[in-house]
């Protein structure tokens, strides 16, 4: 089974935050985990951001890019290049079938959309909307927030 991680949830792995220990423990359990161009754009633009809004330093950013690029080279996330033609073709038909009802944004299609195109049988989010389409395609969903351990 192959396992695709929303790349807010890959960002929770790696920079701490309220969900990081259900996204670890979803990676962790995951046996297998794509990183497609999606995640590399998109991954790497969030520890920018939060360098800029002050929430982490440039060496923490530094620090944090080293890990994920670590876990790529020692495939703990598989690089998995997709034809982008194909996802986005495909996050149309998805915009067009869910948008209305789920209120879906357009990155967020493109997530599912790359699930499909790779072939992916289980989608993890704690976004509901992007859950709710990758479930109406089928596919087995975990969503982090309600895997948060109460206090």
């Amino acid at each position: 089974m192959t396992t695709y991680i929303d790349s807010s949830v890959l960002v929770a792995v790696y920079v701490p935050e309220r969900f990081s220990t259900a996204a670890r423990r979803a990676v962790r359990g995951a046996p297998q985990v794509p990183f497609t161009q999606l995640h590399e754009l998109e991954i790497s633009n969030a520890f920018e951001l939060l360098v800029g809004r002050g929430l982490i330093s440039r060496e923490e950013c530094r620090v944090v890019q080293a890990q994920l690029d670590e876990d790529i080279e020692t495939q703990r996330l598989t690089r998995l290049s997709l034809d982008l033609d194909t996802v986005f073709t495909n996050a149309a038909e998805l915009s067009r079938a869910h948008t209305a009802r789920a209120l879906t944004r357009s990155l967020d299609l493109l997530h599912v959309a790359a699930a499909q195109v790779a072939m992916c049988t289980a989608f993890v989010s704690a976004d509901d909307r992007q859950l709710a389409v990758a479930k109406a395609l089928g596919l087995a969903v975990l969503d982090i927030k309600r895997r948060v351990r109460r206090a």
